[in-house]
């Protein structure tokens, strides 16, 4: 998933996938599903699966999209940037820079 993405429109495409396998005779447990999930969020997403591992309860993917929805909806009120390079900064640097140019001289005679 891409920073900024739709949890949904994820969840819906992890969720083809799982559909597409299991059409192909491969069955695994639904807690690898998860696993999958939510090693497939990208980072702001990070404070959301620390906190879903330290619960360690028993969800299913419907549920765990529904607690990805909330995380969204809340993440969506907060302004802040997830990334360092998105921090407003000052670049100074040492290049050539152009020289102010003053006031035109006027010749009085």
């Amino acid at each position: 998933m891409k920073e900024g993405g739709s949890v949904s429109s994820h969840m819906q495409r992890m969720q083809r996938y799982v559909d597409r396998l299991v059409r192909l005779n491969v069955h695994f447990d639904e807690e690898l599903d998860i696993a999958i999930v939510l090693i497939s969020l990208p980072s702001c997403y990070d404070q959301f699966i620390m906190t879903y591992h330290l619960n360690n309860n028993e969800t299913t993917l419907a549920q765990l999209h529904n607690l990805l929805r909330t995380a969204e909806a809340g993440m969506k009120g907060k302004s802040f940037a997830s990334t360092p390079a998105s921090f407003p900064f000052l670049s100074i640097g040492q290049g050539k820079g152009t020289k102010r140019k003053g006031p035109p001289k006027q010749n009085w005679k």
